[in-house]
């Protein structure tokens, strides 16, 4: 007689760390070929928050035989939201300085002339990044997650009814 014996995993991690991990490879693949810092690039991140926080509501609710209530779907979306969001923050402050800042990136600093305009355009090239920090890495994720985490949980809630029973 076979026993099977069933590991229960914490979903939120998994689902973190892969949304993660996914925005740290699409970041690296669009540095290395030129894309970094155009504004399209920043909706393919808010994309996987989207669909990812998603996936791991409804894995989440599925986990427990659809029987879960709205608030605890939600929260689960929600802490996926903040562990993806605070590895992807760790994760482009590390990228941009070690990488991006050494260097500097074409598409975060534009040709200077003369040695006047160095000191300019490496702090306009600083200042573009912290403002594409905190509205994308931190503010645009966070709200795609929220709104995922809302509308996930609203969706696949447990035991919705339409009409009334009679």
């Amino acid at each position: 007689m076979q026993q099977s014996s069933q590991v229960h995993v914490k979903l939120t991690p998994v689902y973190g760390v892969i949304i993660a991990v996914i925005c740290m490879a699409l970041t690296v693949v669009f540095y290395l070929t030129h894309q970094y810092g155009k504004l399209w690039t920043d909706f393919c991140t808010s994309l996987v928050f989207l669909v990812g926080v998603m996936l791991s509501v409804v894995h989440y609710n599925g986990r427990h035989h659809q029987h879960t209530s709205t608030i605890s779907s939600f929260m689960m979306g929600l802490k996926t939201t903040l562990l993806a969001t605070f590895l992807l923050a760790v994760f482009s402050l590390v990228f941009y300085f070690l990488v991006i800042g050494e260097e500097g990136h074409h598409m975060i600093q534009d040709e200077f002339v003369g040695d006047a305009n160095v000191i300019s355009n490496m702090n306009f090239g600083q200042q573009r990044f912290w403002i594409m920090f905190v509205g994308t890495v931190l503010f645009a994720n966070i709200a795609m997650g929220v709104l995922a985490a809302f509308l996930a949980a609203l969706v696949f809630k447990a035991n919705q009814k339409t009409t009334e029973d009679e």
